[in-house]
């Protein structure tokens, strides 16, 4: 009667757990495709969508800066591309051959995500909040690479 308990209660865990990070994945997911297919749109302006998606925690004049012209360069980016055949994948998804040199720094990786077209990475991001915490990955030496966060 006892392991019966304990199973019972071990699945009931797991179902809850699936409840509670499928929605949160899929809601990244939109996130995600919403600012892909405005940054796609070339009349919806860089600071818009910068401030509609992505987390500024220390804003200079100088980031911003930086942060449009980054948006710009996905934008042109994008232009080559079918929109709707972006492939949105799951950090954990990811073959461990193409994020062993990513250091965490204690972000979350459910809320890392990489944007593949054709097989090609395209872009990689991390959510905070709703938004966008960085689309940022960079060199930090010694073969590894991490997310800026602005």
């Amino acid at each position: 009667m006892r392991i019966l308990l304990i199973l019972i209660f071990f699945v009931q865990s797991i179902f809850t757990f699936a409840q509670d990070t499928i929605p949160s994945k899929n809601n990244d997911i939109k996130i995600i495709q919403n600012f892909i297919n405005d940054l796609a749109k070339n009349e919806i302006r860089s600071d818009v969508i910068l401030s509609k998606y992505v987390i500024v925690e220390n804003p200079t004049d100088e980031l911003y800066d930086y942060l449009e012209v980054s948006l710009d360069e996905i934008r042109i980016n994008l232009l080559s591309k079918k929109i709707e055949d972006i492939q949105y994948i799951p950090y954990a998804q990811m073959p461990r051959k193409d994020v062993r040199d990513i250091d965490l720094e204690d972000l979350n990786s459910n809320r890392i995500y990489f944007l593949n077209y054709k097989n090609r990475q395209l872009l990689a991001v991390y959510l905070e909040q709703e938004k966008l915490a960085s689309f940022t990955l960079v060199s930090k030496g010694n073969n590894k690479a991490h997310f800026v966060l602005y």
